[in-house]
């Protein structure tokens, strides 16, 4: 008796998530300058002061509130960033098993909880962002090759910069919180302006990679050869097959 062959999975495309994602991170990086640009300002200002310029109170009131409202802007752009970055990365994840990549050490759930679980955020989703990457390679064909992939210098510069920007952060809001000396707040304010530019560089990088990735998996998914999935169910994957891949 012929057993019949076991099907893949539904492949379906991140087209447009990527290319909504790629705005965001556009955006991001936009903004991440901006405020940038305002923390080099507000370093010169405590440079200045210590020589012995008086700043009106007025000015000096309008200039915190302006680096309030730049700060409440930039968290609300990277909140919406990660409310659609983490979908994405659970969808490619889930993609590479249609493409026929076998033995994957990280489960889909890591494309997500690996984010969350405090301590194991440090790494954990660039690891799996890692098997993501080598797994859509469209030069490995074989279900196992992709483990002797190398994981792209793109990946760790991006990973790098965004853990660096909230330490960068949260050191410079301690140092603005309780520092009375000019010279501090002036270290706090460059540790901020060095942030900011992490954040910039880490969307940058991140919007090459997810476009990298998205054009990756369709380039496998047409070298696959699978007549038995047209162009069309690519784009209305979302629709149709979203809930085949929550039961994956």
């Amino acid at each position: 008796m012929n057993s019949a062959p076991r099907a893949l999975p539904l492949f379906v495309s991140t087209r447009s998530n990527t290319r909504l994602l790629g705005a965001l991170f556009v955006a991001m990086a936009a903004m991440s300058w901006i405020q940038a640009g305002y923390d080099l300002g507000e370093v010169r200002i405590l440079g200045a002061l210590q020589t012995g310029l008086e700043l009106p109170d007025r000015e000096r009131v309008a200039r915190a509130e302006a680096g309030r409202m730049l700060g409440a802007v930039q968290l609300g752009c990277a909140v919406v960033v990660a409310a659609i970055f983490l979908p994405w990365v659970f969808h490619v994840r889930v993609n590479v098993r249609a493409l026929g990549v076998r033995r994957l050490r990280f489960k889909r759930e890591w494309s997500w909880l690996g984010f969350l679980v405090p301590g194991l955020n440090l790494w954990r989703p660039a690891q799996v962002l890692s098997e993501v990457w080598r797994g859509s390679d469209p030069d490995s064909e074989d279900p196992l090759a992709w483990q002797e992939r190398p994981t792209p210098r793109l990946l760790w510069v991006w990973w790098i910069l965004l853990l660096a920007w909230p330490a960068l952060e949260i050191t410079s809001l301690l140092l603005l919180e309780h520092a009375a000396a000019l010279s501090r707040l002036q270290l706090g304010r460059v540790l901020s302006l060095a942030g900011n530019v992490c954040a910039a560089g880490s969307a940058t990088a991140a919007y090459f990679l997810v476009n990298q990735v998205c054009r990756a998996q369709e380039a496998k998914w047409r070298r696959s050869g699978d007549s038995a999935a047209p162009a069309a169910t690519l784009e209305a994957g979302l629709a149709a097959g979203w809930g085949d891949l929550q039961t994956r």
